[in-house]
């Protein structure tokens, strides 16, 4: 039976950090010099022509890396005979590995090869699928080459947990296709990250115990019926306050904000001046280079009114007994995490027991 190793492909070679590709070039008496392609293509001419040991050391990172994570949950116990289903198939994708030309690749997923994790609850698939075509252009022949994607599904049989790793719109088609392959009356559904949460992105970086170091967000507040005159009045209140700072000349300032309140109206009776400083803003982008954005006066100002719509967050996790920094990137919208620094399957397995479990 497939093991993590086995179901392992150039693409996800050539995806490994440099220095994880030199460690196992290392261990294999291969030349350490060159690129990160050159050590990959050393690796990969090695391993695919003879067994795949060398690989065990770095299992952990193989199907993990950076990549868009979504998850689904499906019925209780609907995933228990899952693996033995894909055994008895005509293919058993835990023997063998079906090969598939890109050209004959469609944007429907394909499942080519599985494998079994640290535990027969957990089970690793790949998928196939054309991602788009691009244009080639060779002298005078313009040609049309498939995008070809390889991608992995993480399944854990026991929680009814089906874990995609990419883009959120492939990772629908995916888990239907694990559904259609159950064959049963069953309800499928992508699992809201954010709502365990209240749709808060700090309240996620609490539970990493990371750090949220850049947010993207609209404003809580639209006022349509905003003008220039308005719009003036505002800039006049924060330029006041510059000058107040320089000159402590109280009489302007006062004179300023009495001319600024008339101009409001209803306005500055209805909502907080931080909310008008915000209105017509179609999105608000904060980040810090070092430490939380919590904390930041900025900040801590402005974040009453607004919504999040995603958010970066930094956190640490040991790997080799080792504290190392992650990112990643919560995406609203999308329901997924994106994990921008190279994850190992730890990171991720950390990331989903304390977000989804």
């Amino acid at each position: 039976m497939h093991r993590i190793a086995n179901i392992v492909f150039f693409p996800d070679v050539i995806k490994l950090p440099k220095e994880i590709l030199k460690e196992v070039c290392t261990d294999l008496m291969l030349d350490t010099s060159g690129t990160s392609y050159d050590l990959a293509q050393r690796l990969w001419d090695r391993i695919n022509t003879e067994n795949r040991e060398g690989l065990r050391t770095s299992e952990n990172r193989l199907l993990a890396g950076k990549s868009s994570v979504s998850w689904f949950k499906i019925n209780e116990g609907a995933l228990r005979g899952f693996k033995d289903l894909l055994q008895q198939s005509q293919s058993n994708p835990f023997e063998t590995i079906e090969y598939i030309q890109a050209s004959d690749l469609t944007s429907e997923p394909i499942l080519i090869a599985a494998a079994e994790g640290n535990n027969d609850n957990e089970i690793y698939l790949r998928y196939a699928y054309n991602s788009g075509n691009r244009r080639s252009v060779s002298g005078t022949e313009v040609n049309i080459v498939p995008k070809s994607e390889i991608t992995t599904v993480y399944i854990d049989t026991e929680r009814d947990i089906i874990e995609v790793r990419t883009d959120a719109r492939n990772a629908i088609k995916i888990a239907s296709s694990i559904a259609t392959i159950i064959g049963q009356n069953i309800t499928l559904e992508q699992t809201r990250i954010l709502a365990p949460f209240g749709n808060n992105v700090e309240q996620i970086a609490n539970a990493l115990s990371g750090e949220l170091i850049d947010a993207t967000s609209t404003p809580e507040f639209v006022f349509e019926d905003f003008n220039q005159q308005q719009t003036a009045a505002i800039i006049n209140i924060l330029n006041a306050l510059n000058d107040f700072f320089d000159d402590e000349n109280e009489e302007d300032l006062i004179e300023n904000l009495k001319n600024a309140s008339e101009t409001f109206g209803e306005h500055l009776l209805t909502a907080p001046f931080t909310a008008l400083i915000l209105n017509g803003m179609e999105r608000v982008g904060l980040r810090v280079n070092e430490g939380d954005l919590r904390g930041q006066p900025l900040y801590d100002t402005l974040r009453p009114y607004l919504q999040h719509q995603g958010g970066f967050i930094k956190f640490n996790r040991p790997i080799n007994g080792v504290e190392k920094p992650f990112t990643v990137r919560v995406g609203l919208t999308t329901d997924s995490i994106f994990f921008t620094t190279p994850a190992t399957e730890e990171v991720i397995r950390f990331v989903r027991e304390q977000i989804i479990y």
